[in-house]
Formats: structure tokens, sequence, C-alpha cells
């Protein structure tokens, strides 16, 4: 905080910075920020960079593309310097699929970090998605959330299509679809096809791959289609469509098959000419704005939303905002691990018991183990899905739980979270996390304590539900002389093998803790 000159205290005002390193350009976003809710964004760059072509073609970075890397990085960084945005803190650089996919991505990571100084981290699909909900649910209808329509959102990007389905505000769907528009102009490429046969291949590929998405959208309804994207703001602004930067604006489909078929016929030279782009925009407009048309005429829908939203300006937000685990975000994620609980025939009166048993257990140590609210979604998450292994068999059902939970797809967990996830129902049972297990060694320090601390308190809320039966309704929980003191409200019956069980399944809980448990039946 500072002070003006009328005495008032002001909020000291600091640059910030993200970096996308994406398949066909490096983009970068400079904001300011208070401290406050809002980033307000001062300037927006973008130089083409073939990474994706690169490794959709052969499978890794070329050094020629990684010098031209370098040289649009340190480019940005004197720009960075310009704007006095030079804390590690406040500068975010990310890559995605173009680089993820990269046999020598390693080698590439290093080297950009040797010669710039960034350290470049590898967003995974699943924080794709996050970001995307987080930026988009403020722009979705209010008519739309009450009435639980189902919202379609799209972003067509160099290398995958992202996609959500929404009923509501509710998430049903979120999956990448290996569909994007630098893909579709190399696919072109090697089928040495001609102008004339383009929106045959590129039209068959499309509805290939987009097809199995009509199966998720609730029967009987009329979806909206929310277009994210560079390609779509671009075929906007050439409808004289201005979109705004709050609320979704409306483009029909009539216009974008116009364009579309307008641009079809052009060379990719002819499209840099016309408009004035760089070729890796030039490249990728026809096919993304393609794979956007055919998903709305599957759809049968009448006109797309689009919004200026993007990827950089919901990155640049998140470096600022204190509510990405908010109780909405939260229920995304309980309701994703709802679903697969259902689709691996999970007792779900039990399981969601036992992971209520967890949540207050976990709340009462809080003074203990001073975790936040992520800790507890990872909690409760594992605790509806511990027993998903029975789906496979009995015997050592506690490794299938982990392979199976590690193999489906949770949404808003990144992929150290959703390892995390995996790990805690692994442990609920049997042996104690060791170093010597691979998947648990892997992880850091901080990761380790973490996955102890959490399948411990499983550990404990399994055992209180030992009969699967809920004869233990309710519990208080009070810490007395070194003890975890548990007292039964709401009880049915004897409870001879919940103490049973919990003799046998607490000495996780006493190494990590460093107190025993006492279960208590209520005065009478």
């Amino acid at each position: 905080m500072e002070s003006g000159a009328d005495g008032v205290r002001l909020k000291r005002v600091f640059p910030l910075a993200v970096i996308e390193l994406g398949t066909s350009a490096i983009r970068m976003a400079i904001g300011e920020s208070d401290g406050g809710p809002d980033v307000r964004v001062l300037e927006q760059l973008v130089r083409g960079v073939s990474l994706g072509k690169d490794t959709f073609t052969t499978g890794e970075i070329q050094r020629k593309t990684l010098q031209e890397c370098i040289r649009v990085l340190k480019s940005y960084r004197r720009k960075l310097r310009e704007y006095q945005c030079t804390e590690t803190r406040y500068i975010r650089v990310i890559a995605t699929s173009a680089v993820r996919e990269a046999t020598n991505r390693l080698e590439v990571l290093d080297r950009i970090y040797i010669a710039t100084g960034l350290a470049v981290e590898l967003i995974d699909d699943a924080e794709i998605s996050r970001v995307t909900y987080l930026g988009v649910r403020p722009l979705l209808r209010d008519e739309a959330i009450a009435t639980g329509s189902a919202t379609v959102v799209v972003e067509v990007g160099g290398g995958n299509t992202e996609v959500l389905v929404l009923k509501g505000k509710d998430i049903l769907h979120a999956q990448p679809y290996r569909l994007g528009s630098l893909r579709l102009q190399q696919l072109l490429l090697q089928s040495e096809a001609s102008r004339w046969d383009t929106e045959h291949i590129m039209t068959g590929q499309i509805d290939r791959t987009l097809e199995p998405l009509l199966d998720v959208i609730p029967a009987g309804t009329a979806p909206e289609i929310v277009a994210l994207g560079g390609d779509m703001r671009f075929a906007a602004r050439l409808l004289h469509i201005d979109p705004q930067p709050a609320r979704l604006t409306r483009l029909s489909v009539s216009q974008l098959r116009s364009l579309t078929e307008k641009l079809l016929p052009m060379s990719v030279d002819g499209i840099m000419q016309k408009y004035h782009i760089e070729l890796s925009q030039a490249e990728t407009l026809v096919p993304a704005l393609l794979a956007n048309l055919r998903l709305a005429e599957l759809l049968k829908v009448e006109y797309l939303l689009i919004t200026r939203f993007n990827l950089r300006d919901a990155l640049l937000q998140g470096m600022i905002r204190t509510n990405d685990w908010s109780a909405d975000f939260r229920e995304q994620i309980l309701n994703s691990a709802l679903e697969l609980a259902r689709k691996y025939q999970v007792d779900l009166q039990h399981a969601r018991h036992v992971a209520e048993l967890a949540r207050k257990l976990f709340m009462a140590l809080q003074s203990e183990h001073r975790m936040d609210a992520r800790c507890e979604t990872l909690l409760y998450t594992a605790a509806l899905l511990y027993e998903t292994g029975l789906f496979v068999g009995l015997s050592g059902y506690h490794k299938h739980s982990f392979y199976l939970i590690m193999n489906s797809e949770l949404f808003g967990l990144n992929s150290l979270d959703h390892q995390l996830v995996a790990l805690i129902a692994r442990y609920h049972r049997r042996a104690a996390p060791k170093p010597t297990h691979e998947f648990f060694a892997r992880l850091d320090r901080d990761s380790r304590v973490i996955v102890s601390r959490l399948a411990a308190i499983l550990r404990v809320a399994v055992a209180l539900d030992h009969t699967g039966t809920q004869r233990i309704g309710e519990i208080e929980c009070t810490i007395e002389k070194n003890r975890m003191v548990l007292t039964a409200t709401r009880v049915a019956g004897d409870l001879s093998l919940e103490r049973m069980e919990l003799r046998q399944k607490t000495s996780l809980f006493e190494d990590t803790f460093g107190m025993g448990v006492l279960l208590r039946e209520p005065s009478r």
C-alpha cells in the first residue's frame, strides 16, 4: 500500500504476464493488478512459430524451430522489462500439446530456460478445462443456469479441440478431442489433396471425431454453443461483429457457412495477402472455422456464441484469483467423481457416508495439519472412489482402484492432483505409503505428506463404516490429551466391529498425526 498526496491509502499496482507456447504461435498477454479480483489487460502480442507442425509431423521439435522460439521469447523478455514486469512470481509461461507431445520436450524446456531464464510449465488438458470453466462460468446466461439448459463450450486449437458440456452450471462432460486446425492442415498436406477435395477430407475427419459428442448431449435438448478461440474472433471481425469482453455475442451459422465457403477455395498465401495475417494464422483459419461450423450443424443450432475471452486472459486472472477452489468449482469436481463412481458400480450411499465422515475428521484436525480446501476436496474425491477397484475384483482391489482412477477422466484436477486422489484411495488399506512404492516415490515431499495425512484420515473414516450400513450416523470429534476422540451419535446397533476395525486401521493415523483414536458411544 502507498499513500497519496491527500493522505488516502492507495493500492500498489503491479504488472503480470502470461506467455503461451501454442501449436502455431507464441502469444503473450501483459496486464496489471492492484491485488483485487480483476486484471486489466495492457497488451497482447502474437508471433507465429509452428511448434505443432514439427511435433505432429516428425514427433519432435526441430533445432531451427526451437531457435526461433527462443528468439521470440527473448524479445518478449525485453518487452516485459519495458513494463517493469521482472518478478518470477508474476510471469507464467505455459506450453500446450505441441510441446507436451514432443519426444524431446525436456530438452526443449531446458534449452529455453538456459537461453531466456523462463521456466516453461507443461499445462495439461485438465488444467485447460478448469481454466476454461472458470473463465466461461460468469458469462453463462442466468436463464440457462436456472432451467438447466445444455451449453457446449468448444475451442478448436492447433492440436486438440477442447470441449466442455454443461447442464446449467454443472459439468456433464470435459474432454479434449484429437482434432486441431494444424493437425487437419497436416492431414491435407499428407494426402496431397487438390484444393477442391479439401472440404470433403476435412469434413469427414471432423465428423468422425466429433460424432461421439452427440451421445453426451441430453436427449431432447437444444444446446447453445460457446465457440472460443482466436480464429472465431477473427471470423467475427470479418463479419463486422464485435464480441464484448463481459458477455456473449451471437454469430449466425449461415454467416459462418458463407464465410467458410468463401475461404475454402483460397490458398494459404491468398488468405495471408488478402487479410494481412501471418502464415501461422492463415494455415489454421479454414480448418478451425470448418470444425466449428460442422459442430454447429451436427448439433442443429442456428447460431454460435462468441466472446473476447481467451486462455491467457483466464490465466492472468488465475494468478491473483483466490477462489479457484470455490464451493461451485469443488462441486463440479465431486460431480465428476460421482459419475465415475456410478460407472464402476460403487455403493454410493456408503461412499458418500465415508466421504462425509472423512470431511468431519479433516475439519477437526485443522489445527494439526493446516491443509486447505484443495486438500479437503482431494480427500472427499478419494473417499467417493476408493472402492472403484471392486469392479475388477475383491483381491487387491485397492490397487485396482488406483489404476482405474489414474486412467479415468476427472474434471478440474490437474495431473498431480489426479495422481494424489488415486494414491489416497490406494492407501486406504493394507500397506502404508513407502518410498519403495513407485508412484509415491516420484512425488515431492509436500505431496508425499499430503498423501500420508489424507490416507490416514480416510482409513479411519472407512473403519467407522466398515459394515457399509451407516450404523454410526454422525460423529463429534475432539482432541484430548494426544487422542482423537470420536463420539458416535445416531448409533444403530452394536459397534464392536467398528471398534475392532479401528484398532487395525489406525497405525498410519498414529504415525502421521502422533495421536491415537478412541471411539465413544453417546452418554445415555
